[in-house]
């Protein structure tokens, strides 16, 4: 019993450190785990047409930034992106194959109105806008992969 009261003393009176520690610990965990997601969607990468539904915005239910969607199979995917994009603008999107809901943004490849989205989705050599690896290795610069 006293070791019990000894522990319980112990973690009053050094809280903060813990939930310092703790946070960050779970903040190293998060950007691990979201980065291994877009590894995944680097190594299974499907692209698709992503129809940019709201201007930037500081913050609503989704988050800071635009809002956008794409289909994957009839599954309508709704996200967040950190760019600032035109509302009712479309632009590729790179997207996991097997986990469709990772995805990278191609802010910088905007599509006309005329091309429609694939049911499946597109591999890189059925993209119907210029895109190359040159193109994929400045994305993937920047997020770090």
């Amino acid at each position: 019993m006293i070791h019990i009261t000894k522990i319980n003393r112990l973690i009053k009176n050094n809280y903060h450190i813990i939930l310092a520690l703790a946070t960050f610990v779970f903040i190293i965990i998060a950007f691990f785990l979201s980065h291994f997601n877009l590894e995944g969607a680097k190594k299974n990468a499907k692209y698709t047409v992503a129809y940019i539904t709201s201007d930037w915005h500081q913050k609503n239910n989704n988050g800071v930034g635009t809002d956008f969607k794409y289909y994957v199979n009839g599954e309508k995917i709704e996200k967040t992106c950190a760019n600032n994009l035109k509302n009712g603008t479309r632009y590729i999107v790179l997207y996991d194959s097997i986990h469709p809901k990772n995805y990278i943004m191609l802010y910088n490849h905007q599509l006309p109105n005329k091309i429609t989205a694939p049911v499946n989705g597109w591999k890189l050599d059925q993209v119907p806008i210029k895109l190359d690896s040159a193109d994929l290795k400045y994305y993937f610069e920047k997020l770090g992969l």
